[in-house]
């Protein structure tokens, strides 16, 4: 197969080799993209940090970047001409003017967003949680952040070509801001398998606690437990920030609390779990990266259907929750060490239904390269392919 030169563009962070669930989603992609056949240059940058750029900051809020940093389209045009690069892939991050001067300077060039989730999603999600537990902005600056946030990201889809995108429902929400085109990438499981000695009674979860349909989901979960608990269950959390956790264990008896752990650590932790827990009950942005990790560990999963959003979930095998009270009676339900291997097995549904790097691969090339001339669609043709 001929490789195709592109480039790949991200905040220096996002393109780090370890990390949370934004580094392991642009890991995801780029294996995904390699497969494609695409030979990718990789130019990170850093984000502006001097007065000006706080100053404008302040001045128009918003949680999307809008002022590329110094230098960057420099980076990209040189690199553009040096590799003959007919792609440009954005990591997580767009700038809307940035990328209509490239169009203006490479017509040829198809700019391509490999999307993280829409931001305002989550920040509509965040403003309605805060309401819930009376905590709630000033509604003058609620309203211009959320305002200027949408437009900003509308104005990005403006200019590119094409969003890869992490769940369906995102798909449909891309199709509202205005993309051209739409492709779905399924998420696919990069960890390795545990070695495991589960306790009876434990189950664990991994969690980002101020993010607040996180933080929520573990409240409402827990409310549910409570209930219902027997006095041997165990929850173990893992997360910061490390005050959140503390509140959590503090209120809840059965909760432990085990603060930040290091990847070692924390495989070591899990395998001594009976199942993983995973209480979502709002459609959070992008996808939870750590449902793959729970899945390459080889762990039964205890979740809810948004939960799932973006992978190949079989409800047959592996019931969903609809509710608290039902995630609650999933979770006691594969927390016992003697039905651990039955709960495991029923999880190989998943892992058959998930694709590989590989299959996911030969799509996005398919989507990306072929050349499409359909009734009133705007003709793609982008480079040639050959095996």
């Amino acid at each position: 197969m001929t490789e195709t030169p592109a480039l790949l563009v991200g905040h220096e962070k996002s393109l780090q080799v370890t990390g949370g669930g934004v580094q392991i989603c642009t890991r995801e992609y780029l294996a995904e993209l390699q497969e494609a056949g695409f030979q990718l240059h990789q130019i990170a940058y850093e984000s502006e940090s001097g007065l000006a750029a706080r100053v404008f900051n302040r001045l128009s809020p918003k949680r999307s970047p809008t002022r590329e940093p110094r230098g960057l389209y420099r980076n990209i045009e040189s690199e553009l001409n040096k590799k003959n690069a007919t792609f440009i892939f954005f990591a997580l991050n767009l700038y809307s003017e940035l990328s209509q001067k490239l169009k203006v300077a490479f017509p040829h060039v198809k700019q391509i967003l490999l999307s993280h989730g829409v931001e305002t999603l989550d920040f509509v999600i965040e403003e309605k949680l805060r309401w819930k537990s009376g905590n709630k902005r000033r509604g003058a600056l609620t309203e211009r952040m959320i305002g200027r946030q949408l437009l900003e990201e509308v104005e990005q889809r403006r200019w590119i070509d094409a969003v890869l995108t992490l769940s369906p429902f995102e798909a449909e929400l891309e199709k509202w801001l205005g993309t051209a085109k739409i492709h779905w990438v399924p998420r696919t499981i990069i960890e390795c398998t545990l070695e495991f000695n589960s306790v009876d009674g434990r189950v664990g979860c991994v969690s980002t606690l101020d993010h607040p349909p996180n933080f929520w989901g573990l409240v409402q979960l827990f409310d549910a437990l409570d209930e219902a608990a027997p006095d041997s269950f165990r929850f173990r959390l893992v997360g910061q920030p490390r005050d959140a956790g503390r509140q959590l264990a503090k209120r809840y008896s059965f909760v432990e609390y085990l603060g930040p752990l290091s990847d070692q650590q924390l495989r070591q932790e899990a395998g001594t779990w009976c199942c993983f827990a995973h209480p979502l009950f709002e459609y959070a942005k992008g996808c939870s990266t750590k449902l793959g990790v729970c899945l390459g560990w080889g762990l039964p999963v205890a979740t809810t259907e948004f939960g799932v959003r973006g992978y190949r979930w079989d409800v047959q095998a592996v019931p969903l929750a609809k509710t608290p009270v039902e995630l609650a009676s999933l979770v006691l339900a594969r927390c016992t060490a003697a039905h651990f291997a039955t709960h495991r097995q029923a999880m190989t549904a998943i892992w058959k239904n998930t694709p590989s790097a590989s299959s996911i691969g030969s799509d996005i090339r398919d989507f990306l390269l072929a050349e499409r001339n359909e009734e009133g669609s705007m003709k793609w043709q982008f480079a040639a392919r050959s095996r």
